[in-house]
C-alpha cells in the first residue's frame, strides 16, 4: 500500500526555492503533500532562517548544522560530517517509516545498523565529488587545498550508498556511475515550479541570467561577454540579469554596453526568459541539471549553450552546444537571423511536460516504496 508517512531530511532550508537544489527539495516536497502524504521535514538550518511556508507542506523540525574547522579533520566528507546530529537520529528512530535523503549531505545515519533495516531512498542532486573537483580550478590557494581533499572524501564516500534501498539520480550519466554503488538506481527528472510558456515573438537580445553572487555564475558571465563582444550592437544586445552582481560584472558590463538586470523581480525575469530571441548559457563546472536550462526551455528562443551545461543528453535535441568560443560565436551569428518555429517549440514543450511533472515523477518514488 502507498505510505501514509515519510520523513524527508533536506541539507538546507528549501524554501525561498531561489537555487538548483531548493527548487528540486522544494517542489517535491510540494507534489507529495499534494498527493496526500504526510511528511516530517528534518531541516539543516545555517544561514537561510526557518520559514513558516514550509508548515502548509510538513511537520517541519530544524536542526544547526556544526561547520567548526573540526568538523573537516573526520574520513567522511565535511558536507556530511557536518551535518551529523543525535537528535535527528532519535526523531528518525521514533517510527519505521521509510526516510527520503535529499543529497549525499544528509546521509550520515545510513551508517547507523537501525537506519539501514529501514526503507530508504537518496536522492543524488549531482555527482559531488566531481562538481567539488570542478570548484577547485579557480579557487584560492587554501580552498584549492579544501576543494581537493573534500572531492577524494566524496568519492571513497559513495561507497555507503550501497547501504540504501534506491537512489535517484537526477541524469542518466550520474545513474551510470552510481550504479557501480547500488544497483537500485533510477533517474528521476527535477522537480520544477509551474513553468507557463507560449510560442509568441521575441524581442532583439540574447540572454544570460542566474545568480551572480555565485562565482561560477560570475566566471560564465565573464567568458560570455568576452566571446560574444565583437558580435554585439544597438541592433541586438546582450542583457545579463539576475541577483547581486559584483563590481567587477559591473564594470565590465558598462566596458563592454552590455545591458545589466541587477536583482530582477519574479515578473521581470519572467519577461526576460519568455521573450529572448538567444537564451546563451555556459558553465565552468559539470553538475546535475541546470535548472535554468528547463526554464529557457519553456521558451521560445533558441538556446546555445556548452557541452559542460547541456548535463542530459535528451536535452541536446532541443540546443545547439559549442564549447570553444570560435564555435560559440559562430553558431551565435547564425541563431541572431533565424527564429525557432512552433513545431520546434511544441515538440520541446511535449517532451517537457511529459518528463517535467512533479506529481508524475513523486508517484514513482511512491511505486518504488510501495512494492519494496
Amino acid at each position: 500500500m502507498r505510505p501514509e508517512h515519510i520523513h524527508i531530511i533536506s541539507l538546507d532550508v528549501p524554501f525561498p526555492a531561489d537555487y538548483g537544489g531548493a527548487i528540486d527539495i522544494f517542489y517535491r516536497i510540494k507534489a507529495l503533500h499534494e498527493l496526500g502524504v504526510n511528511i516530517t521535514l528534518h531541516v539543516f538550518e545555517y544561514g537561510r532562517s526557518k520559514q513558516k511556508d514550509l508548515d502548509k507542506y510538513a511537520r517541519v523540525i530544524y536542526y544547526p548544522r556544526k561547520r567548526s574547522f573540526i568538523q573537516q579533520l573526520s574520513h567522511r566528507p565535511y558536507i556530511v560530517q557536518s551535518r551529523k546530529c543525535q537528535k535527528l537520529l532519535e526523531n528518525l528512530l521514533k517510527d519505521n517509516d521509510p526516510i527520503l535523503f535529499e543529497g549525499i549531505h544528509t546521509t550520515w545515519y545510513l551508517e547507523d545498523p537501525r537506519i539501514r533495516q529501514r526503507l530508504t531512498v537518496v536522492r543524488m542532486h549531482n555527482l559531488e565529488h566531481e562538481y567539488y573537483k570542478g570548484l577547485k580550478k579557480n579557487a584560492s590557494w587554501l580552498k584549492k587545498w579544501f576543494f581537493r581533499i573534500e572531492a577524494a572524501k566524496l568519492k571513497n564516500y559513495q561507497k555507503n550508498l550501497a547501504n540504501c534501498s534506491y537512489v535517484l539520480a537526477i541524469k542518466e550519466s550520474d545513474a551510470d556511475e552510481l550504479r557501480k554503488y547500488n544497483p537500485h538506481t533510477i533517474v528521476l527528472p527535477a522537480s520544477l515550479p509551474e513553468l507557463s510558456g507560449s510560442y509568441g515573438s521575441v524581442g532583439r537580445y540574447a540572454l544570460f541570467h542566474g545568480n551572480l553572487s555565485v562565482p561560477e555564475n560570475q566566471r560564465a558571465a565573464f567568458w560570455i561577454i568576452d566571446t560574444l563582444d565583437s558580435l554585439l550592437d544597438q541592433h541586438f544586445e546582450l542583457v545579463i540579469a539576475g541577483k547581486d552582481p559584483g563590481k567587477k560584472l559591473k564594470a565590465l558590463c558598462e566596458k563592454k554596453g552590455v545591458r545589466l538586470v541587477a536583482n530582477p523581480s519574479d515578473s521581470q525575469m519572467d519577461r526576460l526568459v519568455r521573450e529572448a530571441q538567444i537564451h546563451v548559457l555556459y558553465t565552468p563546472i559539470p553538475s546535475g541539471v541546470k535548472l535554468k536550462l528547463l526554464a529557457c526551455l519553456h521558451s521560445p528562443g533558441h538556446i546555445l549553450l556548452n557541452s559542460k551545461m547541456l548535463g542530459n543528453k535528451a536535452f541536446r535535441e532541443f540546443c545547439v552546444v559549442a564549447d570553444e568560443p570560435k564555435e560559440y560565436k559562430m553558431h551565435f551569428l547564425g541563431l541572431k537571423n533565424t527564429m525557432l518555429t512552433e513545431d520546434e517549440y511544441l515538440k520541446r514543450k511535449d517532451f517537457l511536460d511529459r518528463n517535467f511533472n512533479n506529481k508524475q515523477n513523486c508517484e514513482r518514488i511512491l511505486e518504488l516504496i510501495w512494492h519494496a
